[in-house]
């Protein structure tokens, strides 16, 4: 006999807020599901089941219907066009990506699906201009292939000891960001203006980018602000943007030829900084 768990409403959110509702899930939650599919390895979900009754969700603000999604297989995703946002992985059961992953326990899920064979996008855009000595190139993108990006650097594995970061704030959490940061002459982003989403909110300064079609987060982009651009946001912001204007920050997740696992990511607590001087994020 299968043992019942106290269960608990629990109330999530899109970033925008486009999206709100409440789940019904275990009153004490310890272990998440990572699935090892092609998808999610690519956006970093990692999911709870609420169970099999589809009334274990119920939305307080945008119709489901209109959630965008994308299919690969017999697994559908679904996520938020506004902010990028992915909320839903559907496979016979509906899974619900949780936000909080820093204190769980993993356990990874193998075999549950089949989804057709998957190619990485294969990348025809310009090689990065910076030069690097011994420099490797990573290339990647979304996971349908709207979105192509090349990463000239020295090798990222276990030797790379430049800043890799895994941040818990309230947008990174939600899109699983793994960071690295390198200048805008390493990366080369390639994809159709109408294929691509950006989002931004806070200080407003960066745009995150995503797939629109398949909702991968990509990078980070910062304009080419031009000195009068950069006099109108508040004069205590102004030097950190003029010091962050070459940065170009990509998401490890969308390159392939990485092991993950082998790299020295350090965890920084963006929820805690987002109370100490920059704008807080409330969960609606």
């Amino acid at each position: 006999m299968t043992e019942e768990h106290p269960l608990k409403k629990y109330r999530a959110n899109c970033h925008c807020a486009t999206y709100i509702f409440e789940v019904n899930l275990p009153e004490t939650i310890q272990t998440g599901l990572q699935f090892s599919d092609s998808y999610c390895y690519k956006s970093g979900g990692i999911f709870l089941c609420p169970g099999n009754d589809n009334t274990d969700v119920t939305f307080e603000k945008g119709e489901p219907e209109t959630l965008s999604t994308y299919s690969f297989g017999s697994v559908k995703h679904q996520f938020c066009s506004n902010c990028g946002t992915y909320l839903f992985r559907v496979d016979g059961k509906v899974f619900v990506n949780n936000f909080n992953v820093w204190d769980l326990k993993i356990r990874v899920v193998e075999g549950e699906s089949s989804p057709p064979a998957w190619r990485p996008p294969k990348f025809n855009g310009r090689e990065p201009l910076a030069e690097i000595e011994s420099a490797k190139i990573y290339t990647g993108g979304c996971h349908c292939g709207v979105i192509t990006i090349a990463l000239k650097s020295k090798a990222i594995d276990s030797t790379y000891d430049a800043p890799l970061i895994e941040c818990n704030c309230s947008i990174c959490n939600r899109n699983a960001y793994l960071w690295i940061y390198p200048s805008k002459s390493q990366v080369t982003f390639v994809g159709s203006p109408s294929g691509i989403g950006y989002y931004s909110f806070g200080r407003g300064v960066w745009r995150k980018t995503f797939c629109k079609t398949c909702g991968v987060p990509v990078h980070n982009l910062i304009d080419d602000y031009t000195p009068a651009q950069v006099s109108t946001f508040p004069e205590s912001l102004q030097e950190w943007v003029t010091s962050h204007l070459e940065w170009s920050p990509v998401n490890l997740r969308v390159l392939e030829g990485i092991n993950l696992k082998e790299l020295n990511v350090r965890r920084f607590d963006g929820w805690g900084a987002e109370g100490r001087g920059r704008v807080a994020y409330i969960n609606p």
